[in-house]
C-alpha cells in the first residue's frame, strides 16, 4: 500500500506541476496539430524519460540540495540559459513561418528524441521535484526508500506523460477552433520560454 502511495502522489504532483501551458505541454500542442498525436505519444515518451531521471535525481540527493542549496542555484542559473536560447529559437521560428514537410518514416525517432532534448533542457524541473519532496516530508507523506523513491518517479513520469498526451488529444480535437493559435504556436513558446527568463532573473537577483 505504501508503494501505491507514493506511485499516486508522484503522478498527482507531476500532474498537477504540468498542467498550467508550459513550454513542453505547449510543444506537445504544437506537434500534434501541425505534424499527428502519434509523434505528439513519441515526444511525451522522450520528455518523460527525462523526467524519470531528473525526479530521481532531486529525490536520491535531496539530502545534500538541503545541505547545499547553491547547487540548485547553479541548476537554476543553467536554466535560465537554456530557456534564453530556447526564447530565441521559438522568436526566429515564428519569424520565419515556414512549413516542414513530415516525413512519416522517422516520426518516432524525431519525436522521441524532440522530447528528450527539450525535457534536458528543462533545468527547473530538478528544483522542482526537490520543492516537491521537501514539502511531501515535512507534512510526512513521503517516506525515503529505495522502492519508495523508485515508484514516486514512475509516478511522476507517468503524470507528465498523462498531461502532455491530454493537451495533444484536446488540442486535435478543437484545431479548427484554435486555428490561428495553431499558427502562433511558435511565437506562444517563446512568449512562454521568455517570461520563465524573466520571473527566474528577477528570482535570482531578489
Amino acid at each position: 500500500m505504501e508503494i501505491i502511495h507514493h506511485l499516486l502522489i508522484g503522478f498527482i504532483t507531476s500532474f498537477l506541476g504540468t498542467l498550467f501551458p508550459s513550454m513542453l505541454n505547449m510543444t506537445s500542442v504544437k506537434i500534434s496539430i501541425k505534424e499527428t498525436q502519434k509523434k505528439a505519444i513519441y515526444f511525451s515518451a522522450g520528455v518523460s524519460v527525462i523526467v524519470i531521471i531528473q525526479a530521481y535525481i532531486a529525490v536520491s540527493f535531496s539530502k545534500i540540495l538541503l545541505d547545499n542549496p547553491r547547487y540548485l542555484i547553479v541548476l537554476q542559473h543553467a536554466g535560465i540559459i537554456a530557456f534564453i536560447g530556447l526564447s530565441v529559437f521559438f522568436f526566429s521560428n515564428a519569424r520565419k513561418q515556414k512549413k516542414k514537410q513530415l516525413n512519416n518514416n522517422s516520426i518516432k525517432g524525431r519525436g522521441f528524441i524532440s522530447g528528450i532534448l527539450l525535457s534536458s533542457l528543462n533545468m527547473f524541473a530538478i528544483p522542482f521535484y526537490f520543492g516537491v519532496t521537501s514539502f511531501l516530508v515535512m507534512m510526512h507523506w513521503y517516506k525515503f526508500t529505495l522502492i519508495n523513491n523508485i515508484f514516486f518517479v514512475l509516478g511522476s513520469a507517468l503524470g507528465t506523460f498523462s498531461i502532455l498526451l491530454l493537451y495533444a488529444y484536446l488540442a486535435k480535437k478543437i484545431e479548427n477552433k484554435i486555428e490561428h493559435l495553431a499558427n502562433q504556436l511558435d511565437l506562444v513558446l517563446g512568449i512562454i520560454t521568455g517570461l520563465i527568463v524573466i520571473i527566474n532573473v528577477i528570482d535570482v537577483l531578489l
